[in-house]
């Protein structure tokens, strides 16, 4: 599972909210785990950078073995803009497993995106690349699947060539990286651990994604640190027992029978795009009987690439495009453009599938790795039939993982067992999700005590970061807001039941 961000411009939400309030001045880490960079290195601006504590918080390889090998996990931490800030800061979490929290978040969402200068008004925010990943040393990538996207859509190799795997393999191994650390109870630890680097007696926790499985380490783990674990806020959530690749031909369908449903239940929708669930069917028949022919441009080199679009790279591909909310309003008419041979639409998204791949490929596969013991539930006994055109996509990536597993062999972590089910949780759902769908959301939140739960129509992946201005986006900040404000005491925003999918036509 990948998550599914795009760099967001437009309007400077930081800028707005800096002109209202002046950020505060504060101590900046004296712990001895503790090292400072200039804030620039990470990508901040100059305005982030002079409101943000930047470096890297030393943790054990294995927290089990404290005088052992160690590694290090960027930081950032940005300072409460508010006059009165609460001394219990948001961590943020980003999801993949392997995305970049720093890039996203404090790079990309935070300057851009109303929801987290809104939230920085209440405290402070802090991002931290979790191990393996984007700043975080050591980098625990696979840059040969770079090459073997490329060798694919030049229709080289098979896409089942795991040639990139063995590389990857033995390059990391000869780098000194030891697989075995990298997984999701030693990610959890470096979450507590920078806390108390950073000095704080009490923190709450935001994850999407992969994120919200790590928060569900971190909830088990609160008894087993210095730091104290206030509340969780779980977004897009991963359950702990379903291999959620083999489940994507459940969860993407879905999707789509949502998306369907919302298109036919509202009339203009349903007059200007009829039959959305067949015209959608069929062009999957056709993709699959004759592909199309498309020129895509490798981002790296801008060299073009003459390929083609069978159905099965066409849903790989949709099911990124469905999980980005900013995409929703268009979904019917996209299709009705692949129906009727258009695909110009997808060109720049399936041209970034060519990119360098800045994501932490290895740490993906070894937290999955590790997590075999865990995943006890067949999707079959959870979600509906899916569509039978949807079946091989499952199939192929749950297969591609598990060859990784058996080249890796890494140490395998116990079987997840919940603890601490009485720390608040609130648990967001987006209608349109591919990947975690509010069966899941809604199966974890029954295992705590306290737990609100809320899903949103016509959103994807990721509820917190609905585009900007839309009923849903207004809705979750006042949610998440409340939360925060008071973990125990249930929202009273009906403003759920104004959130409505949202359709283009032009």
């Amino acid at each position: 599972m990948t998550h599914f961000f795009t760099r967001l411009i437009g309007f400077t939400a930081l800028g707005v909210a800096i002109a209202m309030a002046r950020p505060a001045i504060a101590t900046p880490p004296t712990s001895p785990a503790w090292e400072s960079t200039d804030c620039s290195t990470f990508g901040l601006n100059a305005l982030q950078s002079a409101m943000s504590d930047c470096g890297y918080v030393t943790v054990p390889e294995r927290h089990s073995q404290p005088d052992g090998p160690t590694i290090q996990v960027a930081v950032v931490r940005t300072r409460s803009i508010g006059n009165n800030p609460a001394p219990d800061p948001l961590f943020i979490e980003n999801g993949g497993p392997g995305s970049t929290t720093i890039k996203t978040f404090a790079v990309d969402i935070l300057p851009n995106l109303p929801v987290l200068p809104a939230l920085l008004q209440a405290r402070d925010l802090v991002f931290v690349d979790q191990r393996g990943t984007g700043h975080s040393r050591p980098f625990f990538n696979c840059p040969e699947k770079t090459e073997h996207n490329i060798a694919v859509a030049r229709d080289e190799i098979a896409p089942t060539d795991t040639q990139w795997m063995v590389a990857c393999r033995d390059r990391s191994l000869a780098a000194g990286i030891n697989p075995n650390a990298f997984n999701t109870i030693e990610n959890a630890a470096d979450i507590y651990a920078v806390a108390e680097a950073l000095g704080y007696d009490q923190f709450n926790y935001y994850g999407v994604s992969y994120g919200t499985l790590l928060g569900q380490y971190v909830l088990e783990q609160a008894e087993e640190h210095t730091a104290q674990l206030r509340s969780a806020i779980l977004d897009g959530v991963v359950t702990t027992n379903i291999d959620f690749n083999l489940a994507a031909t459940y969860t993407l369908s879905g999707a789509l029978r949502n998306l369907f449903a919302a298109c036919a239940a509202d009339a203009q929708c349903n007059q200007t795009y009829p039959n959305l669930e067949t015209v959608f069917l069929s062009l999957l028949d056709r993709l699959e009987q004759t592909p199309v022919p498309l020129t895509l441009k490798i981002p790296d080199t801008e060299e073009t690439l003459e390929t083609t679009l069978d159905r099965d790279e066409f849903l790989m591909f949709f099911e990124p495009y469905i999980a980005n909310s900013g995409n929703a309003s268009a979904l019917p008419k996209n299709i009705y453009q692949a129906a009727e041979g258009d695909f110009s639409w997808a060109v720049s998204e399936l041209s970034k599938a060519l990119r360098d791949d800045d994501s932490g490929t290895g740490m993906y596969h070894t937290v999955l790795c590790s997590r075999v013991d865990s995943i006890a539930v067949d999707p079959s006994t959870v979600f509906p039939a899916p569509y039978e055109q949807l079946i091989a996509i499952g199939e192929n990536e749950s297969a591609s993982y598990q060859h990784f597993c058996d080249l890796l062999q890494v140490e395998r972590e116990p079987v997840f067992a919940y603890d601490n089910t009485e720390i608040p949780v609130l648990v967001l759902n987006g209608g349109y999700d591919p990947v975690t769908p509010q069966r899941y959301g809604e199966a974890v939140a029954r295992n705590f005590q306290n737990a609100h739960v809320y899903t949103f129509p016509g959103v994807g992946h990721g509820s917190m970061f609905a585009p900007g201005g839309t009923p849903a986006a207004t809705c979750v900040e006042a949610i998440a807001l409340d939360f925060l404000a008071d973990p125990n005491q249930p929202s009273n925003h009906r403003c759920i039941d104004e959130v409505k999918p949202i359709f283009k036509y032009e």
